[in-house]
């Protein structure tokens, strides 16, 4: 692998590294554990292509503070990690290179043993990607066997959540365990991305240099008061783009505006119900691609309206979670799978048997963040996904009223 893969997220994760200690000098944790585990073949390119384990290595940074938000999730740690993976066929997958921040909530505590689980989302880097493999389209047919159909560029988004244990042997060291999910795709922006998920085992060993002043800071009690249980409106306006076929090879614009209404229901979580507006620029005709039956150009194919159920985390200034939500307004469904939506034999209702692998359907998901800038403003991301399919990522502001 060549130096110039390596270096920039070598030094985004040192310029990290040196930001978050300063925020927290005397309270730093450093953790080393190698990777095991597999890749999750989904689909028939993935069954034919992964020949082996997923290997690799991963280095972090943890922190843990005891004040304001802290409290309510029993004093969690706050870590940066970088990751090296082998995807399980070096030739054609190739390796990912992650760089991602994380929060590790504690389940069970006592003493320093503990249970906990893990929850990150950061950037990854992939060697291989599909454009090294373009001369194997014969016919309009990517050899299977051959290509990287799995992901389209090289730089990604990476996700991973998981438990995982530590157990104390000294004032300093500490074994650890993990078990849990990773993912990297690049929502669609481009393709060809079905995405590569890996269930991965760690082992490792964590040293924390400065025991004594941990322990002190941690026996301190800070009082963090109930946070206003108020209902929040938020308006939110985002966009972004995406591809549908790499043989069509088109870039097309999409956009979203949802209306929030938020209830706090403890310290740290809320509940919300949300009214959701899609705009999705690659239902047009004339494509290649023949999953969606588009005999015309219509504006109003392009638009679909949906309710969502949402639950989001509260830490801070942060809020994260997951929207589960159903369309009202979608034009698509009966559009959908091509051959019998031109036999013109479709009328679906609100709710109907699909699969995911020949039509989108009527449930939708959104992985959502945000984060508040001022008092009222914040900016947010959402990866938008149809069960295990990603649509697209949207990038936006909002405003809390």
């Amino acid at each position: 692998m060549s130096l110039k893969k390596n270096i920039v997220p070598f030094i985004l994760f040192c310029f990290l590294t040196q930001f978050a200690a300063a925020q927290f000098s005397g309270n730093t944790t450093y953790k080393g554990e190698y990777i095991y585990g597999s890749v999750w073949k989904h689909n028939k390119h993935l069954e034919n292509l992964v020949n082996g384990p997923v290997t690799g290595a991963e280095f972090a940074v943890e922190w843990q503070s005891v004040k304001g938000w802290h409290r309510h999730f029993n004093y969690p740690y706050l870590g940066l990690a970088v990751s090296w993976l082998n995807l399980g066929n070096r030739d054609t997958l190739g390796a990912a290179i992650a760089v991602y921040p994380y929060v590790n909530f504690p389940i069970v505590r006592y003493g320093r043993f503990s249970v906990n689980f893990k929850s990150g989302v950061g950037l990854s880097y992939v060697t291989k990607t599909f454009n090294e493999f373009r001369d194997e389209v014969v016919n309009g047919t990517l050899k299977l066997d051959n290509s990287n159909a799995a992901i389209g560029s090289h730089m990604n988004v990476y996700f991973a959540a998981g438990f995982n244990a530590e157990f104390p042997v000294t004032d300093h060291f500490s074994f650890t365990a993990d078990y849990g999910w990773n993912h990297t795709s690049n929502g669609m922006i481009r393709v060809p991305n079905s995405g590569i998920n890996m269930f991965n085992a760690f082992l490792g060993l964590k040293y924390t240099p400065n025991y004594s002043a941990r322990r002190n800071e941690y026996l301190q009690y800070y009082y963090a008061p109930d946070i206003p249980r108020d209902i929040a409106v938020e308006l939110t306006v985002s966009g972004g783009c995406r591809q549908l076929y790499y043989l069509d090879d088109k870039t097309f614009p999409i956009g979203s505006l949802q209306a929030d209404v938020y209830k706090p229901l403890t310290n740290f979580y809320r509940m919300g119900l949300g009214a959701d507006l899609f705009y999705d620029g690659v239902f047009e005709s004339g494509l290649r691609y023949k999953r969606t039956y588009l005999a015309s150009e219509k504006f109003l194919n392009k638009i679909r309206f949906g309710v969502s159920w949402q639950n989001e985390l509260i830490m801070g200034r942060l809020t994260a979670g997951i929207h589960a939500g159903i369309y009202l307004y979608n034009p698509i469904k009966n559009l959908e799978p091509y051959n019998e939506a031109k036999a013109g034999t479709l009328d679906k209702g609100l709710i109907y048997p699909y699969k995911i692998d020949d039509e989108d359907g009527w449930f939708y998901t959104r992985l959502s963040g945000k984060y508040l800038l001022t008092k009222h403003l914040y900016a947010s991301l959402g990866l938008k996904t149809h069960l295990q399919k990603a649509e697209f990522i949207e990038w936006g502001m909002g405003y809390r009223f």
